[in-house]
């Protein structure tokens, strides 16, 4: 998409030209596969630490809520959860992450992802903190608080981070580590409430985000920020280092590609489609509020948050701030922690094979694996406690005297829901937000969408309390069976395949209005051949009306004619 040619001999000069750059850039090689791949692996790696933290926080209500209600020893604790308190405490951090998620999404713009990266570990101290020396619920609660604003505040910046540095081939990998550093943090803290105390495991918890903050100062900022800020040199001495420390020449082709969609990303409607260079002001916050609602954006957002809907309440989620008082309830034949911490290194192993069979199943047949799995597994616990479980039998029974035997059989069927809930379901959405939203609309979107995503956690978590006494834990499971039923029927019709496709290829499948959102085959290198075909048909134009056109007089025009910047890229309308 560059600067366009108007006339036939100057548009086979730029041809030619490009295909000599193109075949010198690709003669010059100064980095080998490991070399190349080594400092984009360094980079999320800095990155992923953010996530381990997000893991432990999101798991620390699992450790503090059965030791606080007297379900497992409490270690002579003078602090106590009544039934409703236990079910805030998992959950307001929940309703905190959105307010953070949609600040998050301003902040990384103009400050960068990698400032955004480093100032999002604040929250997380002064929380880790006051949870560590807690004497009152009120504490406890402004605690949790902070942890969630932590949570939802490093949304963006982690979700563009690894999307802007990482090459399209290893893009889907990079991104499964990410889930894998969530589920380790949640395995550590599981592991630290089977040892110790919530106080200590507070107090270890700190030296995440201090470490965070020092590892994250030696990753360099992504080229595509840097671009989008005309940042230049910055942007490509970024790109060298991510490349494997090589030399400008090394990049050149890489460096032009993203240059161009840098600029056509930051074009209005009318200097695109007339392929030239964009003069008109810059765009305000409220045009960029606007391209929230051009369609590319709703597509990638329906599809983003109907993942997002099905994972939150497809049972798992909702369950993981009471799994010990869920297994006690089950009457597993296992310590209910010992069992739990199982969980954790179930949904690690479960997010390595994501991370390991992307490539080759792609990210659409993972969650559909996933969802099967899911539903299969619920099925199995749904019918276990319609047979064996008393009537009106819930989780936040005393459970003293359990009127049946332990089996393993909910044991088993629980460690393959987590399995594959985690490997195949809750994964995904999140590879999704960082690649399906337009750039021009990408931190904002991915925010927002977190923000919602966390909005949802908060209503199943603290609903999960309502459902338990309401429909009782069959009536509960049977429930999570008919939302993995939905969502394997949403994610066969609506969700696209977009492992292997550059983030150019998935915003122009978005914004291409003659597709429908059941259409869910993204084509490869489609932009630059729509592209072709327009320059084609513009010098056939200039052949038959036998005018040459002035590429400066077309742009004034366009300028005049135009008042503001609507940021409307790779549009058919």
């Amino acid at each position: 998409m560059g600067k366009a040619s108007y006339n036939l001999n100057n548009s086979k000069k730029e041809m030619d030209k490009s295909a000599d750059t193109e075949a010198g850039s690709n003669e010059v090689k100064e980095a080998g596969r490991f070399r190349t791949i080594l400092p984009q692996v360094l980079a999320s790696t800095a990155k992923n630490l953010l996530l381990l933290d997000l893991g432990l926080s999101v798991a620390f209500p699992t450790i503090v809520i059965p030791a606080l209600r007297g379900t497992v020893e409490n270690y002579n604790e003078t602090l106590y959860f009544t039934d409703e308190q236990a079910s805030w405490f998992g959950s307001i951090p929940l309703i905190c992450q959105p307010i953070g998620s949609v600040l998050s999404g301003w902040v990384s713009e103009p400050l960068g992802r990698k400032k955004a990266m480093i100032i999002v570990n604040i929250p997380h101290i002064i929380g880790w903190i006051i949870l560590h020396k807690s004497y009152s619920i009120e504490l406890m609660y402004l605690g949790a608080v902070l942890l969630g604003f932590g949570i939802g505040f490093m949304e963006a910046p982690i979700i563009t981070y690894v999307g802007e540095i990482s090459q399209p081939s290893i893009r889907g990998v990079l991104i499964s580590c990410a889930g894998i550093s969530v589920t380790l943090g949640i395995f550590i803290v599981y592991w630290l409430g089977s040892i110790t105390t919530w106080r200590i495991a507070a107090l270890i918890c700190l030296s995440v985000p201090l470490v965070t903050v020092v590892a994250i100062c030696f990753v360099p900022e992504t080229p595509m920020w840097l671009l989008s800020k005309h940042k230049n040199e910055q942007a490509l001495k970024s790109l060298q280092w991510l490349r494997g420390w090589v030399s400008p020449k090394a990049v050149e082709k890489e460096y032009q590609e993203m240059q161009r969609y840098s600029e056509n990303s930051n074009k209005c409607q009318s200097c695109q489609k007339s392929n030239i260079k964009c003069e008109h002001p810059l765009p305000t916050i409220f045009d960029k509020c606007k391209e929230l609602k051009r369609k590319r954006t709703v597509k990638a957002f329906i599809v983003v948050m109907g993942l997002f809907t099905i994972g939150q309440f497809s049972g798992v989620l909702a369950m993981r701030p009471f799994m010990v008082q869920i297994f006690k309830a089950y009457n597993v034949p296992m310590d209910p922690r010992i069992a739990t911490v199982y969980i954790g290194v179930i949904a690690l192993f479960a997010n390595i094979a994501c991370m390991s069979t992307i490539r080759l199943l792609g990210k659409r047949r993972i969650c559909l694996i996933g969802l099967i799995g899911s539903l299969i597994c619920c099925l199995a616990l749904a019918s276990y406690a319609q047979n064996v479980f008393p009537k009106n039998y819930n989780s936040f029974d005393t459970h003293e005297n359990i009127p049946f035997e332990s089996s393993y059989f909910p044991l088993v069927a629980f460690y393959f829901l987590a399995f594959w809930t985690n490997g195949g379901v809750t994964s995904i959405p999140w590879f999704m937000l960082s690649e399906v939203f337009p750039f021009k609309s990408r931190g904002l979107a991915s925010g927002i969408c977190a923000a919602l995503n966390y909005l949802l956690g908060f209503i199943t978590t603290k609903t999960y309390l309502n459902l338990d006494k309401g429909l009782s834990l069959n009536g509960t499971m049977w429930f999570y069976s008919i939302v993995n039923l939905i969502g394997l029927v949403f994610v066969y019709f609506i969700l696209p395949e977009t492992e292997n496709r550059t983030l150019e290829d998935i915003e122009y499948h978005f914004s291409d209005n003659d597709r429908k959102l059941t259409d869910i085959k993204i084509a490869k290198n489609a932009i630059k051949e729509t592209n072709g075909n327009r320059n084609n048909n513009l010098e056939k134009t200039v052949i038959k009306n036998g005018t040459k056109i002035d590429e400066n007089a077309q742009q004034q025009e366009n300028n005049k004619n135009n008042d503001g910047c609507d940021n409307k890229a790779f549009s058919n309308e």
